[in-house]
C-alpha cells in the first residue's frame, strides 16, 4: 500500500517551476538589454545610469589592482576614474552571452578610447572582459562581478 502511494504521487502533475519559467530566448533578451544599457552608460560616462545597473555586493576586479568590493566602493572608484579619462568611446567584440537559472556571464574584446580630463592626447586600451549578471527578484539583472585585462604590452622601468 505504501509503495502504491509513493508510485502514485510520483506519477502527479509536472513541476510547476519547469513550466512557469520564462523561454530561454526572452531571459538572453533580458540580459542584452541590461548589458547594452550598462554599457551606454559607460560610453557616455553617465554615472548615475552606470550605477543604477551595479549589484550591492558587486566585486570589480580592474587591471594592475585591487578588486573593488561593494557598490559604494565601486561609485568612489568610477568617480576617482572619471576626474582622470572620460570615455569617448567602446567597441565591444567577440562577444559571447551564456545565460543560466538567474546568471549570466559576457565575455568578449574591447576597444576603449579614453580622453584625458584635464586634456591631452587620448588613448586607446584594448583588452578583455568577463562579467557576471545576477538576475534580482524583482526580474531585473545587475552587474555583479567583472575583471577585465589590457592587452598592451608591459612597459619599463625609467632608469632600470
Amino acid at each position: 500500500m505504501i509503495a502504491a502511494v509513493v508510485l502514485a504521487a510520483g506519477c502527479g502533475e509536472s513541476r510547476p517551476a519547469l513550466e512557469s519559467a520564462p523561454p530561454a530566448a526572452s531571459v538572453k533578451a533580458a540580459v542584452e538589454t541590461a548589458t547594452a544599457a550598462f554599457h551606454e552608460a559607460l560610453r557616455t560616462n553617465d554615472v548615475e545610469a552606470f550605477m543604477s545597473f551595479v549589484a550591492d555586493d558587486v566585486i570589480l576586479a580592474p587591471p594592475g589592482e585591487a578588486p573593488v568590493r561593494g557598490k559604494r566602493a565601486v561609485r568612489t572608484w568610477y568617480d576617482a576614474f572619471l576626474a582622470e579619462y572620460r570615455t569617448s568611446s567602446l567597441t565591444l567584440s567577440d562577444r559571447e552571452v551564456f545565460v543560466g537559472q538567474g546568471w549570466a556571464t559576457e565575455r568578449g574584446a574591447y576597444i576603449w578610447g579614453l580622453a584625458p580630463a584635464k586634456g591631452g592626447a587620448p588613448v586607446i586600451d584594448r583588452g578583455n572582459y568577463m562579467q557576471i549578471w545576477e538576475q534580482r527578484p524583482d526580474g531585473r539583472w545587475r552587474f555583479a562581478r567583472e575583471v577585465y585585462n589590457s592587452s598592451a604590452p608591459a612597459v619599463p622601468l625609467e632608469g632600470k
